[in-house]
């Protein structure tokens, strides 16, 4: 997992921070089996759940609103770069990816 860990950091010693993106990728590619050409949309779209982060941090914005809505935008583009079938399995193991989606940042 090098190369995401280079995308999205290593996170703090919780696990938590941008490590748990790069934990929801591998974890999202191996329960959807996703294609290389999924794997590149979702990751560009962590990317820029990124960057809004960095974006919403840097701004002073109330972190704990702004932040849901990036993490809902972020799992809409998720949800559309799917198939139905994987859409479905998506929502079946949200409890697995519900500390990413629910959890602090």
């Amino acid at each position: 997992m090098g190369l995401l860990n280079r995308i999205f950091g290593g996170g703090n010693q919780q696990g938590q921070g941008q490590g748990m993106g790069a934990q929801l990728i591998s974890q999202l590619t191996t329960d959807l089996n996703l294609t290389p050409a999924q794997l590149e949309k979702i990751k560009s779209a962590f990317q820029q759940f990124r960057e809004q982060r960095k974006g919403a941090k840097a701004g002073g914005e109330d972190m704990k609103s702004r932040m849901h809505d990036i993490k809902q935008g972020l799992k809409s583009q998720i949800q559309d770069i799917l198939t139905a079938e994987q859409k479905q399995k998506f929502m079946q193991n949200m409890e697995k990816y519900k500390d990413f989606f629910q959890g602090k940042d």
